[in-house]
């Protein structure tokens, strides 16, 4: 997976391996995908983007579908979101969303059963952008 920020100049790129190093956590929640309660695990998004050593609330996340979602990180950032590498102790794979999924905790907090909180779990994710934006940029 990649993470940059041009406006920092940061370009870093992370095996899985290397993102198993990090303090991995676990969420139990029900997704919509899969009807179903799942245990995920992976570090913190928040604990990647540290890693990374990039600042900025806007994050520009991209799947290998070539979907893509510009948000701001402090919408789903007090829910402690997860890069999943595994469910159920299973390595998520290409065919099962992986190799890494955003997943917030659906079950703990109402307010995440939106349409809004869903697009913010990207599958198959391969890359992230991190940057500032001004209030006049924001959406």
């Amino acid at each position: 997976m990649n993470i940059n920020s041009v406006s920092q100049g940061v370009n870093e790129q992370y095996t899985l391996s290397q993102l198993l190093q990090l303090p991995q956590h676990e969420i139990r929640t029900n997704i919509p995908w899969t009807n179903k309660t799942h245990t995920y695990s992976g570090p913190y998004l928040e604990d990647v983007l540290a890693l990374a050593n990039v600042s900025g609330q806007w994050l520009t996340m991209y799947a290998l579908d070539r979907y893509q979602i510009d948000f701001n990180f402090n919408r789903i950032k007090k829910y402690k979101p997860i890069l999943a590498l595994s469910v159920d102790r299973k390595k998520l794979t290409i065919r099962t969303k992986g190799p890494i999924w955003v997943i917030l905790p659906m079950d703990d907090y109402a307010e995440l059963d939106a349409a809004v909180y869903h697009d913010f779990m990207v599958w198959q994710l391969v890359k992230i952008n991190v940057e500032e934006k001004s209030n006049d940029d924001a959406l």
